[in-house]
Order: C-alpha cells, then structure tokens, then sequence
C-alpha cells in the first residue's frame, strides 16, 4: 500500500514540474516557485526514507546501518552540487576564464552524475544484500 502512495505521490510531483516548466515565469528571477518546487521534490525523498528505516527495524537494524550512510553520501554530493550551483564559485573568483570550461554549472552536472552514479550503485548494493538475505516474513506483509 505505501509503496503504491509514495510512487503516486513522486508521479504527482513529477508532473507537476513539467508543468511548471511550461508556465511563462518559469525561467524569471522573480518566479520562486522554481526553487520551492524543486526542493519540495528532494525533501520528499526523506519522508519514504524515514518510513523504511521505521519498518525495517529502526537505526539497530543491520540492512539500515548499511544503506544509510549511502543515501547520506547521495544527500550530502546534490547539496554539494547545490553550493557550487548556487554559489557561483568558481567563475565568482575567475569572471571570464570558465566561460567555456570549469563553471560552477558544469561542477553542478558532474556531481549530479556522480550522484547518480553513486545511487545506481547502491541499488546494487541493496539488490545483492536482498538476494543474500531475503525480507523476513513481517517485513514481507508491511
């Protein structure tokens, strides 16, 4: 059941910043719900997170001790990504030099990629852990 809500729910997000994107404020500077929107959606995340941690057993369980830390790391490399975005840094100290290589967006894609990348491998990792070691019989039903 909450499986199903969660991907409505994210189904619902998604189309709404579709479209959003469409709507002709979307790119101004004046338009907030850009970033509002955006956040929303990565905030998001945490709550299914905090659900699973609940019903796998809490912080004491051995599967959460180890697939915590990676959605931590996941967290902590897109707030990365969201400095250097936000900041403007490197191009801050170096105006014209990374027009063309080594801007802050460009440092924004990479660590987004390696996010991702850093994702597709705990999914791996999970997938192994659960091959290894089927859910018991109460988690099974929840």
């Amino acid at each position: 059941y909450w499986r199903q809500v969660y991907l409505v729910t994210v189904l619902a997000m998604i189309l709404a910043v579709f479209f959003a994107q469409i709507h002709p404020l979307y790119l101004s500077k004046q338009w907030k719900m850009r970033s509002l929107l955006f956040c929303s959606v990565v905030g998001y995340g945490l709550l299914p997170t905090a659900h699973w941690v609940f019903i796998t057993g809490g912080f004491s369980s051995q599967l959460v001790q180890a697939f915590i830390p990676r959605v931590l790391v996941m967290y902590s490399i897109a707030a990365l990504a969201l400095i250097f975005y936000v900041s403007k840094v490197p191009e801050r100290y170096f105006p014209g030099q990374l027009n063309y290589l080594g801007s802050s967006h460009q440092v924004w894609h990479l660590l987004l990629v390696l996010m991702f990348y850093w994702w597709h491998q705990s999914a791996g990792f999970i997938m192994a852990y659960r091959h290894s070691q089927p859910c018991s019989e109460e988690l099974q039903h929840t």
